[in-house]
């Protein structure tokens, strides 16, 4: 039971990886879409921005929280089967691949950010 668990955790960290990028992509495609529109559509991007988010705050909890034991048993769940199957190449791209999308991720939401703040100040004008 305790390594189906684990396997769940791991699974679920990913997803939160992929959840992460995925918001932050949406942001980015709709903070592009208000430069284009002007104004206005900033008001609606920052109400998108509050609600995507929070999806985003839950995905970064659940990096944290489900790396924990993840880095606690990743020798026996994830590094040794890796080395066992021939696969530790194709565990270390999938690492690379899934950290680079958190660092992604967390780049285009401050650019998204910055969209908003330029956004107020063209709206205040």
């Amino acid at each position: 039971m305790t390594d189906i668990l684990i396997i769940m955790n791991n699974y679920f960290h990913d997803l939160a990886s992929a959840v992460l990028l995925g918001s932050a992509v949406i942001m980015y495609a709709l903070g592009r879409q208000a430069r284009r529109e002007g104004p206005q559509a900033y008001t609606t991007l920052a109400g998108l921005y509050a609600t995507l988010t929070k999806f985003a705050w839950g995905a970064v909890a659940w990096i944290v929280i489900g790396g924990i034991p993840r880095v606690i048993f990743f020798r026996t769940h994830e590094f040794i089967p890796a080395v066992e199957k021939g696969l530790l190449a194709a565990l270390a791209v999938k690492h690379v691949l899934f950290f680079s999308a958190v660092i992604a991720g967390l780049i285009l939401w401050r650019s998204v950010k910055r969209t908003i703040e330029v956004g107020a100040a063209e709206v205040g004008r």
